[in-house]
């Protein structure tokens, strides 16, 4: 996203040009990895993100740095995919992965990025769009009866991308609605809050991530 930079911000882009650490896995720079473990935590705790969203919780919580916004939708879909998978074949052990991944569903609002939709594509997976409301908004409602109706049909939902901050008009989906009924069908609530999120730095904005204790994985562009 495009934005002003500090001059901290700038002496720090120099100094990791400089460095030019690779820091794709631990074992080839642990100094780097420890270090963004450190420093994601300390963003979640400036947004105030339930402590499960952090490394230090001691749970299996914690961020890693991806390069777009884009690019996080995709882990988080591939994710909340594997996941699926591991409990579909467990439960339907004569299921092939090729019979499962036919099956699978997520979903978004009509509002969301095209990224999300990429996102599918990329995955291999299908992504329903779900009508928004008068304001942009995906609504829980509009979410439960499309996964009613896909369960009804012999699919699998498994996924569902919920905006904090749409970049068509900057809506905010429900999420204290959408949440609840994602969890209820054992599906994975991705929060997009790519465009927004930055603003849930300050309380009085907050109060449109309520329901983020039901969402299962986070993006945002810290600026």
């Amino acid at each position: 996203v495009p934005t002003a930079n500090s001059y901290p911000a700038i002496v720090a882009d120099m100094l990791s040009g400089a460095i030019a650490c690779i820091g794709f896995t631990w074992i080839a720079s642990p100094a780097c990895t420890e270090l963004e473990v450190a420093m994601l935590d300390w963003l979640g705790k400036m947004l105030e993100l339930p402590s499960e969203f952090l490394a230090c919780s001691g749970g299996k919580g914690g961020g890693v740095i991806q390069g777009t916004a884009s690019e996080a939708t995709l882990v988080a879909l591939l994710g909340a995919k594997a996941k699926k998978l591991k409990e579909v074949k467990a439960e339907h052990p004569e299921w092939d992965d090729h019979t499962i991944l036919g099956k699978l569903v997520g979903y978004a609002s009509a509002q969301a990025h095209s990224s999300v939709e990429r996102a599918g594509l990329l995955g291999g997976v299908k992504l329903r769009s779900v009508p928004a409301d008068e304001h942009n908004r995906l609504r829980g409602d509009a979410l439960e009866k499309a996964i009613k109706q896909d369960l009804a049909d012999g699919l699998i939902p498994f996924y569902a991308v919920v905006t904090l901050g749409t970049t068509n008009s900057c809506a905010f989906d429900r999420l204290d609605e959408c949440g609840p009924v994602a969890n209820k069908h054992n599906v994975w609530v991705h929060v997009d809050a790519a465009y927004a999120g930055s603003a849930f730095i300050c309380p009085e904005y907050r109060h449109h991530m309520k329901g983020i204790e039901t969402a299962d994985s986070f993006n945002f562009n810290p600026l």
